[in-house]
């Protein structure tokens, strides 16, 4: 290796094959066909749906505007020590936060991992289909709700089996349009809530009506944050399907600061500022999921708005339940793939499209129809509580995966001067992050205690003891080894493929210098080379 030369890790050349449609196939299976700038725009406004202009209701009314704006602020910090810990090891390798945490903890932790991220968005699609459905009604009562569930089944099942161009497509034009939708109720907020309708105004809620139930409020609105803003960390499942993830991985994280402030922020601040908490359009038990911008708009003097909102209610779940579709799948097809799931959900088109973990996943959505008999919110409560406490566990596991990663690094000799994106603040903001996840965790249900609440108790506290119980289980009885993998056997040299239009912080020359840096290379390194190397009619791109 030359001097003056910062260290690269090459990459194996055979990392793309070539199908008989032109289509550049990675080697993980999947079509690497999202650019740029798709990355981009999903990791600013994707999976911003029906859940944050429907189930805002319920925070709002949990937390009134302060407890929710607290409840952002203080989970944001741990989201924004998150995507810094992705951008930085994403950049690196193209593999999601799971398969990292098997490389980096134990394989067991990183399927439980995987498994946990299927459970999000299982719980999301459910949640979706509830808000879309409950929305629909507002058209007309002539249609059953089942009937609007079938109808939009039938279209997202449909798009899912269409090249991932399509789904990068809809989401790059749709982002624009949900920051120009979002952008247009903040405009009409401050004027609303400036006194610029005459004979119309929502007074102070901020001032009024500040905070719900007191700290049990801000513990609520915990749980409600970690819901909206789960869809941030996908950009590390995206990864597998970039074209150029190398490139493209560190700008779509900086992004979701962008995405923090002017998207959740934003929303906080202009539904509290345009209607209190004491609403009782909120509280009302048929219309609990009706849409804060509903009741602002209504009140201002639009006596039909609410057909507005249900309609970008309609599109923009377009973009949420199909991507909430998409990262299920992609997970279940990842855990599938290490072998971690059945290997029947590895099966793709020849286009790269995992069929049968897509269609398994969105089959979960029919769940969805069981709200109807309880009630739409009581069903988006339960759900919430779930996906909510999941969220924390994930990204805290996201956090701890990158601290074990720079261990690696160090105690192997690498030079951090090899990372395309360097984490900012490491390792204050893991630590910080960290001690935010576990205190989400321990005091998201803590009001079920008194007086004590079993149901409330196990819907928000189910998932912690089942993680190291599934974590337990797979590293004992299905790897057959336990402890964490020692920070010299780590695997810091596969699962790196080069960019497809770019080639950043990377040397595809370069073996000797790989061989340099690693030393003797770890038996998953070279188990993963021989398996390349088997790989035939490559193409160099």
């Amino acid at each position: 290796m030359s001097e003056g030369k910062n260290p690269t890790i090459s990459t194996h050349q055979n990392y793309y094959t070539e199908n008989s449609k032109g289509d550049a196939i990675a080697y993980n299976g999947l079509k690497a066909g999202l650019k740029n700038r798709h990355l981009n725009l999903i990791a600013l406004c994707g999976l911003i749906g029906p859940g944050v202009l429907i189930g805002f209701a319920s925070a709002l009314t949990a937390g009134g505007p302060v407890g929710l704006l607290v409840g952002f602020i203080v989970v944001g910090i741990l989201v924004l020590a998150m995507t810094n810990s992705i951008g930085e090891e994403n950049s690196f390798m193209d593999q999601n936060f799971a398969l990292m945490g098997s490389r980096f903890v134990s394989k067991g932790f990183g399927a439980t991992v995987g498994i946990y991220y299927c459970i999000i968005w299982i719980t999301n699609i459910i949640a979706e289909y509830t808000s879309l459905t409950s929305a629909m009604e507002s058209y007309t009562d002539t249609v059953p709700t089942y009937g609007w569930f079938l109808i939009f089944w039938a279209i997202f099942t449909a798009f899912q089996c269409l090249n991932i161009r399509w789904w990068g497509e809809a989401e790059y034009f749709l982002g624009f349009f949900k920051l120009a939708f979002l952008s247009g109720y903040y405009i009409f907020a401050i004027i609303y809530a400036g006194g610029g309708i005459k004979g119309h105004s929502p007074g102070n809620p901020f001032l009024n009506h500040p905070l719900n139930d007191g700290f049990k409020g801000i513990a609520n609105s915990f749980v409600y944050a970690g819901v909206f803003y789960s869809g941030i960390e996908g950009i590390s499942v995206i990864a597998a399907e970039a074209r150029n993830p190398r490139k493209a991985l560190p700008t779509a994280a900086k992004n979701t600061v962008f995405r923090v402030f002017y998207v959740y922020f934003g929303l906080t601040i202009f539904y509290g500022i345009s209607v209190p908490f004491t609403d009782p359009m909120l509280h009302d038990p048929s219309k609990v999921m009706r849409s804060p911008m509903t009741i602002g708009l209504t009140n201002a003097g639009w006596a039909n708005s609410k057909y507005y909102v249900t309609t970008m209610v309609w599109i923009t779940c377009f973009s949420s339940i199909n991507t909430g579709i998409y990262f299920a799948s992609r997970s279940l097809y990842t855990l599938a793939k290490e072998g971690y799931a059945p290997k029947i959900f590895t099966k793709t088109t020849n286009r790269g499209i995992p069929y049968i973990a897509i269609h398994t996943c969105h089959l979960f959505g029919f769940l969805s129809i069981l709200s109807y008999s309880t009630g739409s919110s009581v069903a988006y409560s339960y759900i919430v509580s779930v996906t909510g406490v999941a969220c924390f566990i994930v990204w805290t596991a996201i956090l701890w995966i990158h601290l074990r990663f720079r261990k690696g690094l160090e105690v192997q000799g690498i030079s951090t001067d090899i990372l395309p994106f360097k984490a900012i603040f490491f390792p204050w903001a893991n630590y910080i992050g960290i001690t935010i996840g576990i205190v989400l965790i321990l005091v998201q249900s803590w009001s079920c205690f008194k007086p004590f609440d079993y149901k409330t108790f196990i819907d928000g506290y189910i998932m912690l003891p089942l993680f190291p119980l599934i974590w337990f289980c797979y590293d004992k009885f299905l790897f057959k080894k336990t402890g964490l993998i020692r920070y010299e056997d780590m695997d810091l040299t596969s699962g790196r493929r080069p960019d497809l239009d770019d080639n950043v912080g990377i040397a595809l020359d370069n073996v000797e210098g790989e061989i340099e840096i690693m030393g003797t290379k770890s038996d998953s390194s070279r188990r993963f080379e021989e398996k390349n190397t088997s790989i035939t009619e490559t193409k160099q791109y």
